[in-house]
């Protein structure tokens, strides 16, 4: 009798000892998000015209984009992640001369900003955060085609900028996308 009743505490602690050892596992995963263009994270100086998304998600032009003058475009583009691109090739009058810049400011492990192969524009690539003020700075060629920022602490904000640095020669920059990486328990 004592054996039958000691098989049955086994029995019974066995399935507590397996939810203990699942729970104690710490299985994490990152997960990669990729922004659209219009995405309200993503600062674009000055603001960015062309294509809006409807709420069906499908690409229409604005009355706007028929007279974008600006520095930022988004236009649409068969062959882009998305179906659209960020394009600029510099300052324009319609924007007042104003250099573009791009912002992000998020909680990630990783920034990845994929351009295309016909961009050609020096880039200055900023990242920082403010506890603690630490600022990262490069000038890249944008015809990399990756920007990889890794290893950002991802429990503080993190800002990227870019910043298109003006050439002698008609240069462009166009961002096929932006993913953020973040772990899934956060």
């Amino acid at each position: 009798m004592y054996l039958l009743h000691r098989q049955v505490v086994l029995l019974w602690l066995l399935p507590l000892v397996l939810v203990l050892l699942g729970l104690t596992r710490n299985v994490a995963a990152d997960v990669n998000i990729t922004l659209e263009d219009t995405a309200s994270q993503i600062i674009y100086s000055p603001p960015a015209c062309g294509l809006t998304l409807s709420s069906a998600g499908t690409e229409t032009p604005t009355p706007q984009s028929q007279i974008c003058d600006s520095a930022w475009r988004i236009i649409a583009a068969q062959d882009a992640s998305g179906g659209t691109l960020t394009t600029t090739s510099g300052p324009t009058d319609g924007s007042g001369g104003l250099i573009p810049q791009l912002f992000l400011s998020v909680r990630a492990l990783a920034l990845y900003v994929k351009t295309t192969p016909s961009s050609t524009a020096i880039v200055n690539v900023s990242v920082s955060t403010t506890s603690p003020v630490v600022t990262v700075k490069s000038e890249l060629n944008s015809s990399l085609e990756f920007i990889s920022i890794i290893n950002l602490p991802e429990e503080t904000v993190t800002t990227l900028s870019l910043t298109f640095v003006n050439s002698n020669q008609t240069t462009l920059l166009d961002i096929d996308s932006i993913t953020v990486t973040i772990s899934d328990n956060k």
